[in-house]
């Protein structure tokens, strides 16, 4: 199990919220994008790379990375901070689970999955996984992998300094997608870094 030690910085809150709904499938719903309002989680870590070694501000404890099952029935695994509080949003296609710091409830992992195939189609009936990033602020959005199936990307929420890391990533046989949208302080940095590497889709 990997630890980290986290430095506790103070900002707003978060909520999630979702993408719009389409005219044939729904879509999460407005209540799933990360926004100011609610509790959420901090996070930090620390790095084999000097470079990303980040130095804390706060008061300083030691976070461990741990297996959430939630999803593995639809072939997604992801380590997420031991001890962050789990809290579940569901709509007709979907479900999204926020994981919040109990110490800093700016800092957030919300892990999403929806079976929605119609929602990431686009005009020509190709998977653009950018059609169903639910962060309405979305920046620096990037399609890669086979056939594009992966939208990496960066995202603002107002009344935070926080930056959010996500990615999207569509199934291989049309059975639905996946989201993963991380919000932590500057000086945690590796800790996202090391969620969004154990992210990972099998579909």
């Amino acid at each position: 199990m990997k630890k980290f030690v986290l430095g506790i910085a103070a900002t707003t809150c978060l909520v999630i919220t979702g993408c719009g709904t389409s005219p044939a499938v729904q879509r999460p719903s407005a209540n799933n994008r990360l926004t100011t309002g609610q509790q959420q989680n901090t996070t930090t870590n620390s790095s084999n790379s000097p470079s990303n070694n980040a130095t804390s501000t706060g008061p300083v404890s030691v976070v461990d990375l741990q297996p959430f099952t939630g999803f593995q029935g639809q072939g997604i695994t992801v380590s997420i901070p031991k001890g962050w509080n789990p809290s579940t949003t569901t709509g007709g296609d979907y479900k999204a689970i926020t994981f919040s710091n109990p110490a800093n409830p700016q800092e957030q992992v919300r892990v999403l999955y929806s079976t929605c195939v119609g929602c990431y189609m686009n005009a020509n009936g190709k998977p653009d996984p950018a059609q169903v990033i639910s962060e309405k602020n979305a920046s620096n959005v990037q399609v890669s992998g086979a056939g594009g199936l992966i939208a990496n990307y960066d995202f603002n929420v107002a009344g935070s300094s926080y930056q959010g890391t996500g990615r999207v990533q569509v199934s291989t046989n049309q059975s639905g997608y996946t989201e993963i949208d991380v919000l932590v302080s500057q000086q945690n940095q590796a800790l996202r870094d090391a969620i969004m590497n154990s992210f990972n889709y099998a579909s």
